[in-house]
C-alpha cells in the first residue's frame, strides 16, 4: 500500500500578487510608447517634408509645435506610467519575495506541528470543514493498520472512520459519554475494546470547523480505579463483618435464590452449626433444616408481613430459648434476616400477664367501677362493672379519650375534679349522671392521683360505686321526714311506725340482694370446681378403664370356648361403650373448663383424611353401608388432632344412625375456604331438632335407639370443639332421606412440595417384627403391667415391667436388659413423670431406643412436648390394634425396613 501524501493549507499574512496582470500591463504600456515613438517620427517626416512643398510655412510650424506639445505630453504620460509599473516591479518582486519567506515559515509549523502530534502518547486524526481527513499521526496510522482499517487523507471522513472502528468495540460494556461547555466544547466518549482495551476518544472543533480528535488508551487508569474500587469494597465488607460480629442480633443475609450471603458468628450459636459448616451460597431452607433453628420458618409468611415487606415474629426454640425472628424483604431481591434472644423478656412479659391476669379476676369481681386513666386522659384499664355500666366494650373504652367515652356534658361537669386529681389530691364527690336510656344514675367517684418514683403524676385511679338506690331511698325518707314533720302533731305515731317500716324493708332488700349474689357465687364456684375436677381427674378415671381393656383383649386372643367367648365380646363391648362415655364426658368437662386449647397451624388435610377413611371404610362396610371418599390436597390452617376428633365424631354418628346406604366423607374447594362434609342416607333429623342436636344429652330418636349405649354428647363435643377452633359448622338434613354436617375450615399458606416434610410410608409388619422384641414398660399401676404383660405376650414380646424410679435405676440393670421398644406412662408416683424416668433410661442407654408415651392428658402443652422430644404418643384408654401397629411400625424402623 503506497504511503499516503499529506498537504496543509499554506496561509501568508498579505494579499496575493498576480504576477499575469502585471506582465499584460507592461506590454501595454510598451505597445502605446512605440506607437507614439512611430506617430512622432512621421510627423516629424512631413514637417521636414512640407517645409519645401508648401508655402503656408507658419501654419505648419504652429500645427509642428502643437504636435511637439501633444507629444510632449504623451511622454510625460508615459514616463509617469514606467515610473508606476517600476514601482509595480519592485512591489511584485517584494510580494515575491514575501510568499517564499511565508511559504517557508508554513512549511516550518507544518513541520512543527507534525512533530508535536508525533510526540504525543495519543492517536491523533485532524478533519477538515467537511469531516475529510487531512493529518494523522502515526501511532494511529498503526492501530487502525493493525486492525486492518483502510483509510486515504483527504478521502476517509469521520463517519467511515467510525463505522470500521464499531467492529472492535465491545457493546456489553456501556458506553460513557461527557460533553463540557466550558470553555470549549469537548466531547469526551469512553468505551472497551474487545481484546480488553479502554479507550477515550476526545472529539474538539477547531477554528474553521474542522474536527481533532484524540484517541487516549486508559486501561491502566481503569484498572487502577478497578482495584482501588475492590479494596475500598474489601474494606467495606470487613468493616460490614466487623459490625457484624459484635452485634447482639443473629444476622443471616439471603439472596434472590434463596442462597445464603452474609452471617455472622452470633447466627452459627443460635443454629448451633460449626463454621466449617457453613459456607457462602448454601441453600438457606437446607442449612435451617439441619439446624436448632429448625422451627423458624425459611421464608416469611404473608400474614406476617407488612406493606413495606416488613414482617416479624416470635419462635421458641426446643431448647426453651425464645426468638425474635424479623424478616425484611430486599427490593432487589432476597431477605435479610435478624434473631435477638428475648428469652428473658418473654419470661417477664408472661409474669405481668399472668399478674395482670390476676388483677383483672379481682377487679372483675369487684361490684364498683375500677379504671385507670393516663396523663393523655384516656383510659388504659377499665374492669367488667365499667364495660356493663357505660355498655361499651373493653376495645371501644381502653386508648380512648374521657371525652369520648363519657361524652361532652359529663367531661365537663367532671373536669374540676379531674384537674384536682392530676394536680395531685385525693377527690372524692358523688355525681348525678343521665344514661343513654334516659335514666338518672348517681354515682360515688373516687380518683386517686398515681405517682412516679420522681413524684411526677403519670395518671390517675377512678373508683366509681352507683349508690343510686341508697341516695334514693335516703331522699325518700327525707321527704317522708319532712312530710311527716308536717303533721307531727297530728300523726306522730303513724309517722314513726312507716318510717321504721321503710328502713326494715330497706334492710330486707339488702340482705336479699346480698343472699342472692352470695348463691350467684356459690353457683358458679361449684360449677367450675365440677368442672375443673372431672377434667383434673381423667387419669384416675381412665386408668382402671386402661387395664380392663388390656385384660379383655388379652383375654380375646386366647383359645376360649364358645360361650366364653361371647362372654368377653360382650365384655369387650360394654368396655369400649364405657370408654366412649367417660371419655365424651371428659371431653365435655374439659371443654367447659377452658382447658384445651387449639394450636393452629398450616398443613395438609390429605393425610388426615386419609387415615379417616382407612379407619371408617371397615365400619361402615362392617354393617353393610358403602364409604364414598373424596380427598383434597389443600392446605389449611387448624389443629390437626382437634380437627380429627370433629371428624371422628360425625363419622361415628353417621354410621350409628345409618341403617342401609353410603357415608360420604369428601372435600369442597370454596372461595372463602376448604368445605368438608360428612353425609348419610340414614333417619335424618327434623326440621324443628337442627338446632337442638348440639346441645348435651340430646339425641335423635333416643328411645328407638336405646342400644347405641349414647349420652347424646358427640355433637356437643363437635360444636365445643368449633367454637374453640373458630370453625364453622353447618348441618343440612332431610327427616327419613340423610344429613350432611359442613366444617368449613379457612385456607392455610400454600407450602411447596419439596418443603413439605416427607411421611414414612406406614408398614404394618405386626407379628414379623415383634416376634422376640426387647419391651421395657414403665407404669406405677401394677394392673396395667400386669395387663400389658398379659396382652404382648401373646404377640411373641418379651416384657419386662417396672413401677418405680427407684427400681429402674438400678447399676447396670438397664444396660443388662437393652430394651428394643420402651412403653412409658406420663403419670408416675409422688409428682414424677414418664419424662424423669426416661431421662435415667438416657442416661444409661443413649437415645437411640424408641419410646411410646402413655397417657390421660390431652393438652397441647404435654402433646408438643412429647414431639419435641422425638417420642410416638397414645392416648388412654389404649386400643390393643393401635399399640399393636405402633409397636410395628418402631421395630420396622429400628431394622432399617
Amino acid at each position: 500500500m503506497t504511503r499516503p501524501t499529506q498537504t496543509l493549507p499554506s496561509h501568508s499574512p498579505y494579499p496575493a500578487v498576480n504576477n499575469d496582470v502585471a506582465s499584460d500591463e507592461l506590454e501595454r504600456l510598451r505597445y502605446e510608447n512605440e506607437k507614439l515613438t512611430k506617430i512622432n517620427a512621421v510627423l516629424m517626416r512631413r514637417v521636414e517634408m512640407g517645409w519645401g512643398n508648401h508655402s503656408d510655412a507658419y501654419q505648419s510650424f504652429e500645427d509642428a509645435a502643437l504636435l511637439a506639445d501633444k507629444v510632449k505630453e504623451r511622454t510625460f504620460k508615459l514616463q509617469q506610467t514606467l515610473h508606476r509599473l517600476e514601482e509595480s516591479n519592485q512591489q511584485l518582486d517584494q510580494a515575491r519575495h514575501d510568499a517564499e519567506l511565508s511559504r517557508i515559515s508554513s512549511d516550518q509549523d507544518r513541520q512543527r506541528l507534525t512533530d508535536a502530534i508525533e510526540s504525543i502518547s495519543e492517536s491523533f486524526v485532524l478533519f477538515d470543514a467537511d469531516r475529510k481527513m487531512v493529518l494523522v499521526n502515526n501511532r494511529c496510522r498503526e492501530f487502525w493498520t493493525r486492525f486492518g482499517i483502510v483509510f486515504e487523507i483527504g478521502v476517509t471522513t469521520f463517519q467511515q472512520i467510525t463505522a470500521a472502528s464499531l467492529p472492535l468495540v465491545d457493546h456489553s460494556c456501556k458506553v460513557q459519554r461527557k460533553v463540557s461547555a466550558f470553555p470549549e466544547s469537548i466531547t469526551q466518549t469512553i468505551f472497551k475494546l474487545k481484546d480488553g482495551t479502554w479507550i477515550q476518544m476526545s472529539e474538539r472543533k477547531t477554528a474553521e470547523n474542522g474536527l481533532v480528535v484524540v484517541y487516549t488508551d486508559i486501561t491502566n487508569i481503569k484498572k487502577t480505579e478497578e482495584l482501588r474500587y475492590q479494596t475500598a469494597m474489601a474494606e467495606q465488607a470487613q468493616l460490614l463483618k466487623s459490625t457484624l460480629e459484635n452485634m447482639t442480633e443473629a444476622v443471616a443475609l439471603i439472596n434472590e435464590n434463596n442462597e445464603l450471603e452474609t452471617w455472622n458468628q452470633q447466627f452459627l450459636e443460635f443454629a448451633g452449626l460449626k463454621e466449617a459448616d457453613v459456607k457462602r451460597g448454601v441453600k438457606y431452607n437446607q442449612l435451617l433444616a439441619n439446624s436448632a433453628l429448625r422451627e423458624v420458618p425459611a421464608l416469611p409468611m404473608d400474614e406476617c408481613l407488612n406493606d413495606d415487606g416488613f414482617g416479624e415474629t416470635e419462635v421458641v426454640l426446643e431448647s426453651g430459648i425464645v426468638l425474635l425472628f424479623k424478616s425484611h424483604l430486599i427490593p432487589s431481591g432476597g431477605m435479610l434476616n435478624t434473631f435477638t434472644d428475648i428469652t428473658e423478656r418473654s419470661h417477664h412479659q408472661r409474669a405481668l400477664q399472668e399478674s395482670e391476669q390476676r388483677i383483672r379476676l379481682i377487679t372483675d369481681a369487684m361490684p364498683a367501677l375500677i379504671s385507670y386513666v393516663n396523663k393523655d386522659m384516656c383510659y388504659e384499664f377499665v374492669n367488667r362493672e365499667f364495660e356493663k355500666w357505660y355498655h361499651r366494650s373493653r376495645s371501644e373504652i381502653i386508648s380512648h379519650h374521657l371525652r369520648n367515652v363519657l361524652g361532652e356534658q359529663t367531661f365537663s361537669n367532671l373536669q374540676i375534679y379531674i384537674e384536682r386529681a392530676m394536680l395531685g389530691q385525693s377527690v372524692n364527690f358523688e355525681v348525678e349522671t343521665t344514661m343513654d336510656n334516659g335514666n338518672s344514675r348517681i354515682s360515688n367517684k373516687t380518683y386517686i392521683p398515681h405517682f412516679d418514683h420522681e413524684r411526677n403524676i403519670v395518671g390517675f385511679f377512678a373508683l366509681e360505686q352507683d349508690v343510686t338506690e341508697q341516695r334514693r331511698t335516703a331522699k325518700a325518707l327525707k321527704h317522708a321526714y319532712d312530710y311527716m314533720e308536717q303533721r307531727v302533731n297530728q300523726r306522730t305515731k303513724k309517722i314513726s311506725e312507716i318510717n321504721a317500716q321503710l328502713r326494715k324493708e330497706i334492710e330486707d332488700r339488702q340482705l336479699a340482694q346480698i343472699h342472692l349474689l352470695e348463691a350467684k357465687r356459690e353457683a358458679e364456684h361449684a360449677n367450675e370446681s365440677k368442672s375443673k375436677f372431672l377434667a383434673a381427674t381423667s387419669h384416675d378415671l381412665l386408668q382402671p378403664m386402661n387395664s380392663a381393656r388390656l385384660f379383655v383383649s388379652a383375654l380375646a386372643e386366647q383359645t376360649l370356648q364358645p360361650e366364653a367367648q361371647k362372654l368377653t365380646s360382650s365384655l369387650s363391648y360394654s368396655l369400649e361403650n364405657l370408654e366412649s362415655l367417660i371419655t365424651a364426658l371428659v371431653d365435655i368437662s374439659k371443654l367447659e373448663a377452658g382447658l384445651i386449647e387449639p394450636v393452629l397451624d398450616d398443613f395438609a388435610v390429605e393425610d388426615l383424611m386419609s387415615n379417616l377413611e382407612n379407619e371408617f371404610r371397615q365400619q361402615a362396610e362392617a354393617r353393610g353401608l358403602k364409604f364414598r371418599f373424596r380427598n383434597s390436597s389443600r392446605v389449611v390452617n387448624s389443629d390437626g388432632y382437634l380437627l380429627a376428633r370433629i371428624l371422628r365424631n360425625l363419622l361415628s354418628n353417621a354410621i350409628r344412625y345409618t341403617n342401609e346406604g353410603a357415608i360420604l366423607l369428601g372435600a369442597r374447594r370454596r372461595a372463602h375456604g376448604l368445605e368438608i362434609q360428612v353425609c348419610d342416607t340414614g333417619i335424618g333429623i327434623p326440621e324443628d331438632k337442627l338446632s337442638d342436636i348440639f346441645q348435651e344429652f340430646n339425641r335423635v330418636e333416643a328411645k328407638k335407639r336405646r342400644h347405641d349405649q349414647g349420652l347424646g354428647l358427640g355433637l356437643a363435643i363437635v360444636d365445643k370443639l368449633s367454637t374453640v377452633m373458630n370453625h364453622k359448622i353447618h348441618v343440612m338434613s332431610v327427616e327419613g332421606k340423610g344429613s350432611c354436617f359442613t366444617v368449613t375450615l379457612p385456607y392455610g399458606t400454600q407450602r411447596l412440595t419439596s418443603d413439605l416434610p416427607r411421611k414414612s410410608a406406614v408398614q404394618d409388619r405386626f407379628n414379623s417384627h415383634l416376634e422376640g422384641a426387647n419391651l421395657l414398660i414403665i407404669d406405677n399401676d401394677e394392673a396395667i403391667c400386669a395387663g400389658m404383660e398379659e396382652l404382648l405376650g401373646g404377640w411373641g414380646i418379651q416384657v419386662t415391667s417396672v413401677q418405680t424410679l427407684e427400681d429402674l435405676g438400678k447399676e447396670d440393670w438397664l444396660k443388662d436388659l437393652q430394651p428394643d421398644i420402651i412403653v412409658a406412662d406420663y403419670h408416675l408416683d409422688d409428682g414424677d413423670t414418664g419424662f424423669d424416668a426416661l431421662e435415667i433410661v438416657e442416661r444409661e442407654l443413649g437415645t437411640g431406643t424408641p419410646v411410646i408415651m402413655i397417657t390421660a392428658n390431652y393438652t397441647n402443652e404435654l402433646r408438643q412436648s412429647v414431639r419435641a422430644k422425638g417420642y410416638s404418643l397414645l392416648n388412654k384408654p389404649v386400643k390393643p390394634h393401635k399399640m399393636k401397629l405402633a409397636l410395628s411400625n418402631l421395630m420396622s424402623k429400628k431394622a432399617g425396613e
